[in-house]
């Protein structure tokens, strides 16, 4: 179904922080040191290893940008704005201080440094919840003419990540998320729209892998997107989604709504969570809907990764 984005297409979700700072003698020799000597007091990736740095609030700062953004950054910038070193590169003037800016967004606004409990450059899913790194949208179900449409409604970032899980593995670091900003920020404006954080283009709208019913409760839907995944959503997943979308059908319409389609998908579900095909009818038939959501957990736990509906019951 198609998803358009209505009036929130232009609404900022991030926004950096405003940092000016040129470098003066002094900030590129001590700069050096660090660089030499790997000597950073803000770990911005575990395995420390730095390609880009900078100063921010009299701290030395290195992170680790892909190709692709330092290329970005040089064909936006002036060719002054880029001290070349044999590590990596120095920035300077505006460009510095547009990096900067976002670095102060994430390490600080986004709580990343505050989250990374153990201050070992990266943060783990237990520690990601801590911070604001999700864009929170609402979104209705509409129909005309040509059939039925999602639009949204109200879109708000700088959300809570309680859609984590709660486990120690990896979730992301301060250089990858500064990656996926540049790469979201086009314009190098130093704010991401909405627009441009789902890369809709110019057509305002994205095909979502959601079916229209005519159950009211159905109307309103709850999105939540994360801004550390840049990856479009892959066949398995949406395979994934499916199901869950299934799950809240089921909730609201029960399960003479279903299609077959729709009821072998719970079948592979309830095998896939090690549940029997007569406890997944029991739960089921037994109307006990709140039994069997919260059989999901560790799936929906799983989805973090991916777009994400609230199914709560």
């Amino acid at each position: 179904m198609r998803h358009y984005l209505g009036n929130s297409l232009n609404t900022p979700v991030v926004w950096q922080d405003f940092v000016k700072k040129d470098l003066s003698t002094h900030d590129i020799t001590s700069i050096n040191a660090s660089i030499e000597n790997n000597s950073f007091s803000i770990k911005t990736n575990k395995a420390q290893d730095y390609n880009v740095f900078f100063r921010f609030n009299e701290n030395n700062i290195g992170v680790k940008l892909n190709e692709n953004n330092i290329e970005k950054l040089k064909e936006f910038f002036d060719s002054d704005n880029f001290i070349e070193t044999s590590k990596g590169i120095i920035l300077d003037k505006d460009a510095a201080s547009y990096v900067a800016g976002w670095f102060s967004d994430i390490a600080y606004k986004q709580k990343f440094l505050e989250a990374d409990s153990n201050n070992n450059g990266e943060l783990s899913n237990k520690e990601g919840k801590k911070t604001l790194s999700y864009v929170y949208e609402r979104a209705e179900i509409r129909e005309d003419i040509k059939g039925a449409y999602i639009i949204t409604s109200y879109v708000k970032g700088y959300e809570e990540s309680k859609f984590l899980a709660d486990n120690n593995e990896y979730y992301t670091d301060i250089s990858n998320s500064l990656n996926l900003t540049l790469k979201y920020d086009k314009n190098l404006d130093g704010v991401i729209t909405f627009s441009e954080f789902l890369d809709v283009g110019e057509n305002g709208y994205f095909e979502d892998n959601l079916e229209a019913t005519n159950n009211k409760n159905n109307e309103d839907l709850i999105n939540t997107y994360k801004l550390t995944n840049t990856d479009k959503l892959k066949e398995k997943e949406l395979e994934e989604l499916k199901k869950l979308a299934t799950l809240a059908k089921l909730k609201n319409q029960g399960l003479e709504s279903l299609t077959n389609d729709e009821k072998k998908l719970l079948k592979d579900f309830a095998i896939s969570l090690n549940i029997s095909e007569d406890k997944l009818k029991d739960l089921i038939s037994s109307d006990k809907l709140g039994d069997f959501i919260s059989y999901t957990k560790d799936f929906i736990n799983e989805l973090s990764e991916t777009k994400l509906l609230d199914i709560k019951a």
